[in-house]
């Protein structure tokens, strides 16, 4: 019972014996959906700019569309069939103003599919504040990454999709269609994407239009999720094991040489011979 015991003492005392959470990396597969929203403030309060997809900004905020170019493209370097890259070009027509903030939503598919499968629409979310009004150009390079407030925790039944819904919902409430309201609940979710990586080029000038230019890679993102059972036994018998055969060794040893040694009284019983 000591030998036994003794093993699983030491192998939850010193820590990392029951996994909690692990972690694995994937390329996600990403790909735009095809919408996009831009808000855009001026030195003109009463006129900002919104250019979107989106049918409630097309029927009730058409008139604040002044974005004469809009493309977007994917790009796969590789060609393995994952996407690694978009590229986002904007213009927008002044009439005179000047733009003194940027906000940019692109909603995205993303997708897991090795070892914890994850199938969401999230975003690709960029704002930028000017610190002067003379800004006539902007160049953004960054790189997206997965943000997680807790672990994944792999659905038996396949795919987690527990956030497999747009982050501009169709609602009834004219509110939920604010900028704010829509970063609001985006930053409350678990699971959610985000630049990071970002480096931005500000070019000043005096033209009446104003160019954006987006540049999106997709590396490998780091996901850490909470392990099945056999997952978890299988680390935590090894553990057990290495420290099972070192105590046994010990305790062998000791048993021989208190008994080799007579330094307890023992008697050996002999079996018993069954006659006919």
């Amino acid at each position: 019972m000591f030998t036994i015991i003794l093993p699983f003492i030491f192998a939850f005392k010193s820590g990392g014996f029951w996994l909690k959470r692990d972690i694995f990396y994937e390329q996600p597969k990403v790909n735009l959906r095809g919408e996009y929203l831009l808000i855009a403030t001026t030195n003109n309060i009463s006129n900002p700019i919104i250019c979107s997809t989106f049918p409630y900004y097309k029927q009730n905020l058409d008139f604040l569309d002044v974005c004469s170019i809009i493309k977007l493209r994917e790009i796969d370097n590789n060609l393995d069939g994952i996407v690694d890259k978009i590229r986002l070009n904007i213009g927008l027509n002044l009439f005179k103003n000047k733009i003194t903030s940027i906000n940019i939503i692109l909603p995205i598919n993303y997708k897991l599919t090795s070892i914890c499968p994850l199938q969401m629409q999230s975003g690709i979310i960029y704002q930028h504040y000017f610190h002067h009004t003379m800004a006539t150009d902007l160049q953004v390079v960054g790189d997206l990454d997965l943000f997680q407030s807790s672990s994944l925790h792999c659905s038996k039944k396949g795919i987690h999709d527990f956030y497999d819904y747009s982050i501009i919902e169709d609602e009834i409430n004219d509110n939920s269609y604010e900028l704010e309201n829509i970063i609001e609940r985006y930053s409350e979710r678990n699971i959610s994407t985000h630049l990071t990586n970002v480096y931005t080029n500000v070019i000043s000038g005096n033209k009446n239009k104003f160019n954006i230019k987006l540049s999106v890679r997709y590396p490998e993102h780091k996901i850490s999720y909470k392990p099945g059972f056999w997952h978890i036994m299988k680390l935590a018998w090894i553990q057990y094991f290495a420290i099972y055969v070192i105590i046994y060794w010990f305790v062998k040893r000791i048993r021989s040489y208190v008994f080799n040694h007579r330094l307890v009284l023992f008697y050996e019983e002999s079996p018993t011979v069954k006659r006919k």
